[in-house]
């Protein structure tokens, strides 16, 4: 139980990376407010992290885009948890094309969610842990943005800003109240990857599953999101993180290796 009674908003909990992150909060006691813009995953994503859980989740409709509708969200959770002790925000969207062919209106998408959308989520979250004089923000950025990625430069471009932010308000919000604030760099096996894995030949499939047995040290292959990416996370979101700020934590088998 190393979250017990921490209360903790999710983002993006319907699959993947936050679904699997919500279940493992409720395992170790967390009082959880779980977010996603899609109502019916993300209230299937709650009831099976509550079940057997040591904790509780609760499900609200948010778009993360929508910056009135995230403070509105934000200030219910609250008031229903009782405060805000950890944001952990997930929710992001990824697209592909040549970069020369991206649209003012692919731009824009990307921006809204990728960016704009950690930004409001940040800014609600240090609204709230300033009156408690401490908090811990998790973003999350991408592979792509520290090594680069054929095909998803806006994508990649999105996921820097937010590396970008991040060590920035680490910075300023932790001197100002006492809020830390991490990056994850996750390369883990979610529907996002497998969509994309699916909509490949059989050809260019059964070549990049080769490419990623010589790229990754540990494994050879996308992580497991409860097993691999779990754990990282109940520790970011733990007491025993509280002296990390502004860090990038690459959950990756060794794919791309941060220089410090």
């Amino acid at each position: 139980m190393q979250l017990e009674n921490k209360r903790i908003i999710v983002t993006g909990c319907a699959s993947g990376i936050g679904a699997g992150t919500i279940r493992a909060f409720a395992r170790e006691g967390a009082i959880i407010c779980a977010l996603d813009r899609d109502a019916a995953g993300g209230e299937a994503a709650v009831s099976e992290a509550n079940t057997g859980s040591g904790g509780s989740v609760h499900f609200y409709h948010c778009d993360i885009a929508e910056r009135d509708q995230v403070f509105d969200v934000f200030r219910d959770a609250e008031a229903a948890m009782g405060g805000l002790d950890v944001l952990v925000n997930v929710a992001g969207i990824e697209n592909s094309g040549a970069a020369e062919d991206f649209t003012d209106e692919d731009l824009s998408h990307m921006w809204s969610v990728n960016i704009n959308g950690t930004v409001h989520t940040n800014q609600a979250a240090c609204k709230l842990m300033q009156k408690q004089g401490a908090g811990a923000i998790i973003n999350f950025s991408s592979d792509a943005a520290l090594a680069g990625m054929p095909n998803s430069a806006a994508y990649a471009a999105s996921k820097g800003a937010v590396l970008a932010w991040t060590k920035t308000i680490a910075y300023e919000w932790g001197v100002k109240f006492n809020i830390r604030c991490n990056t994850v760099c996750p390369a883990i096996r979610t529907p996002m990857y497998e969509a994309w894995l699916a909509g490949l030949t059989e050809e260019d499939r059964q070549a990049h599953l080769a490419a990623e047995k010589l790229r990754v040290p540990i494994g050879g292959s996308m992580g497991d999101v409860d097993k691999d990416m779990a754990p990282v996370m109940v520790f970011l979101a733990s007491d025993a993180s509280k002296f990390i700020d502004g860090q990038i934590f690459c959950v990756n088998g060794g794919r791309n290796m941060v220089r410090g």
